[in-house]
């Protein structure tokens, strides 16, 4: 679609201009937006004259993406008691950004308008909000490393492949912490676990960052699970990179989970992922080993040198653990809580 730019020049320019204000109420009286089209994509002013720009929508292309919080505007999906339509907008706070607000919603209508279909149109209109909300939150995230990528990759993947699918979405979002570079990268209500992401090529071994990673907690199993992952091209079948993983997990909790939708998106934004960076990782998810951390097995933990380091970090041979390597119905029981 050939991009357009509306001119800032003048009132005459003014997309809003001329539209009268709505009732006090819930009501809307917009002007549809034509190079919307075939979307439903109007303009309004609400009855305090506060500019609005709002998408009407079926109810089956309802989405539960966590709504951005930006300064100075305010985004709301609803949905409209007359014929049960769903009201998606975002509305203007201050008339003195009102250029800046015009060039904001003329992207989202492009965006929307290239849509294929409406439910891509309700999600088109959230994630260019999303965008903007990065933008004018100010500095721009750093790009994360590739190992920060494959690590991210891995506790996400085991969030949906392996707690999800036993413990449900939601008890696996809400026990990632991951995340909140918290010790460990998951805590359930009875077990925690670390995880750790290796290249297929790369040494035998995992790199351990702390002394507390491998620590018991009181109450609580521990398990460590290593990912193998292969790096492959973006066409491979099964290839994966942060954005891929991302988009599975999001469609998962929209159709399954909505109530997790806002703690994810949270949790997701402390990592440093952002939808608007590239990213270079792509991989296969090959296998994943678990093992049982307990009496016995080869760690650091605080207090192990009472006079000595804090702060270490250390490499795990992963030879040294075949003794605590856990048959994948173990991992099942251990998991589930029957172990």
């Amino acid at each position: 679609m050939k991009k357009w730019v509306r001119p800032l020049t003048g009132k005459s320019n003014d997309p809003w201009s001329g539209i009268p204000a709505s009732p006090p109420g819930p009501r809307l009286n917009g002007r549809l937006v034509a190079e919307s089209r075939p979307w439903e994509v109007f303009r309004a002013l609400d009855h305090l004259g506060r500019r609005i720009l709002f998408l009407i929508h079926t109810r089956a292309s309802f989405s539960r993406i966590a709504l951005p919080k930006i300064a100075g505007l305010e985004v709301e999906a609803r949905v409209r008691g007359e014929d049960d339509k769903g009201i998606l907008s975002v509305t203007l706070e201050n008339a003195d950004d009102a250029d800046i607000f015009t060039r904001f919603t003329d992207d989202i209508i492009e965006t929307v308008a290239a849509a294929h279909d409406e439910q891509a149109a309700v999600q088109s209109f959230l994630g260019r909000t999303w965008k903007w909300h990065a933008l004018l939150k100010g500095a721009r995230k750093p790009t994360l490393s590739r190992e920060v990528q494959l690590g991210l990759i891995g506790e996400l993947w085991t969030l949906l492949n392996v707690i999800a699918p036993s413990k449900g979405l939601v008890t696996a979002v809400s026990g990632w912490r991951g995340s909140q570079r918290a010790p460990k990268d998951f805590e359930l209500s009875d077990l925690c676990i670390e995880c750790k992401a290796r290249g297929a090529a790369s040494r035998n071994k995992v790199r351990i960052t702390s002394e507390h990673q491998l620590d018991d907690v009181s109450g609580h199993k521990l398990a460590l699970l290593v990912h193998t992952f292969a790096s492959v091209s973006k066409e491979d079948v099964g290839a994966l990179d942060l954005f891929e993983i991302v988009g599975q997990l999001r469609s998962a909790i929209e159709t399954d989970a909505p109530q997790a939708s806002e703690v994810f998106e949270a949790s997701l934004e402390e990592t440093g992922y952002d939808d608007t960076h590239e990213y270079d990782v792509v991989v296969q998810h090959r296998a994943f080993d678990a093992y049982r951390v307990e009496k016995g097995f080869p760690r650091i933990v605080p207090g192990a040198f009472p006079d000595g380091p804090i702060e270490v970090a250390y490499d795990l041979p992963l030879a040294d653990l075949s003794p605590f390597r856990l048959s994948e119905r173990d991992f099942d029981d251990l998991l589930s809580g029957k172990a």
